[in-house]
């Protein structure tokens, strides 16, 4: 029995601690505010306007990136005649030619580098 009473206070201690741990921490994250049980559902997905200029310029583009990586070209979106004139399918109900030109060119770019970098990892 001595042996036993030596682990009794021990045994008491970690208890009260047990017990005394959780609510101590309820009591520092509470904030007064009542517990939020709705949550409303996400936002419906932003569907962004992409112009004739935009799609025709990036299709373009990614179609002649894919060209000069498979023929081991160097990269250069400048060289192709579509990037150059860059106003392929415009139609003035579009608005300003140069306007036009410039949404085309960016886009062509874009789709240039992603056609060029899909290919594979091999560069000449």
């Amino acid at each position: 029995m001595t042996r036993m009473s030596r682990y009794i206070p021990t045994l008491f201690l970690a208890a009260g601690v047990a017990v005394a741990a959780p609510a101590c921490a309820a009591r520092i994250y509470d904030t007064g505010y009542p517990q939020a049980t709705y949550y409303p559902p996400p936002p419906p997905p932003r569907v962004a306007y992409v112009s004739i200029a935009t799609q025709s310029g990036y299709r373009d583009g990614l179609e002649a990136g894919r060209d000069d990586w498979r023929h081991h070209d160097r990269f250069d979106p400048a060289h192709s005649r579509r990037y150059r004139d860059g106003d392929r399918d415009y139609d003035r109900r579009y608005g300003s030619r140069d306007e036009y030109k410039r949404e085309y060119r960016s886009a062509f770019e874009r789709g240039y580098r992603e056609g060029f970098s899909g290919g594979g990892g091999w560069r000449r």
